[in-house]
């Protein structure tokens, strides 16, 4: 069954991302799209967590789901926004840093062995940036860039965090409480205008909204429960090469062709370095 919710995590994060580059390339509010990812996430996920709810009681437990909805909330923000600048398979390709962050941390902080061949992907996971960065010279590009980069270290933050939290919560109530719930009050808190920005963007784009919400909402359940079924360097491997269907979704269906063999050089670094880093594991 693990192998079942891996293909479906991966399906559903390579509509996710092509669903979401086809509305945010038109620089539609990332701030709005973010409170509405949460939303859908939340109101899709209730149920799941009905099932079979699990509550934790130490206050502690609480302070640290918060902390990590408000580090999604900026995960979040920062792919969105990176999404206005940047295609689909690009911003795959560079988030794939977010492994350099957890190998360094892992040598610092946890004292994890060294390999050799760990060390080998963490290179082809830094080269597949460097690509995009010295090929791709466009207005704002940069800046896509930037947010992206930033973006690795908040998810390595959020991988190690959520790791630890579910040993509190099952897979519907950790997705539910942990991953969408506080991020749609961050959300909403944090907007400048928020009322004014969600009612804009929901009038404007109702249906794409939804869809790619959706998408990313299963993309994470399916992830989640393929992780409560599975040792982690399995699954993330079936979900990392979805990255190449991002290119391929990408050149057809949203037309976007310009680079496209540094796109291929990048997206194919990036896929590698992933597999010698998750074998490893």
């Amino acid at each position: 069954m693990w192998l079942l919710f891996s293909v479906l995590a991966g399906a559903f994060y390579t509509g996710e991302n092509l669903v979401m580059r086809y509305l945010l390339r038109q620089q539609k509010d990332a701030w709005a799209f973010s409170f509405f990812y949460s939303l859908v996430g939340a109101l899709i996920t209730f149920p799941f967590m009905l099932s079979a709810p699990v509550i934790p009681h130490r206050a502690d437990t609480w302070a640290l789901a918060l902390t990590v909805g408000l580090l999604i909330v900026g995960n979040n923000l920062l792919i969105f926004k990176a999404s206005n600048y940047l295609e689909a398979s690009l911003i795959g390709a560079f988030s794939k840093l977010r492994l350099v962050w957890v190998f360094v941390l892992g040598l610092l902080f946890l004292h994890a062995p060294f390999s050799w061949q760990e060390l080998a992907g963490t290179s082809f996971a830094i080269a597949a940036g460097l690509v995009i960065v010295h090929n791709i010279r466009r207005p704002k590009s940069g800046n896509g860039v930037s947010l992206i980069l930033w973006a690795t270290l908040f998810n390595a933050s959020i991988i190690i965090l959520t790791k630890y939290l579910l040993g509190s919560f099952n897979v519907g109530s950790l997705t539910f409480f942990v991953s969408f719930l506080p991020a749609v009050l961050f959300n909403f808190i944090l907007m400048p205008h928020a009322a004014m920005r969600i009612k804009k963007l929901f009038k404007e784009d109702p249906g794409v909204v939804l869809f790619a919400c959706a998408f990313g909402t299963f993309a994470n359940l399916a992830l989640n429960q393929a992780l409560s079924l599975h040792d982690a360097s399995g699954v993330l491997i079936i979900n990392e090469t979805f990255l190449i269907l991002v290119l391929v979704g990408e050149h057809m269906f949203l037309k976007e062709k310009e680079y496209f063999w540094v796109k291929v050089l990048s997206v194919g670094l990036a896929v590698a370095g992933a597999i010698l880093i998750e074998v490893h594991q």
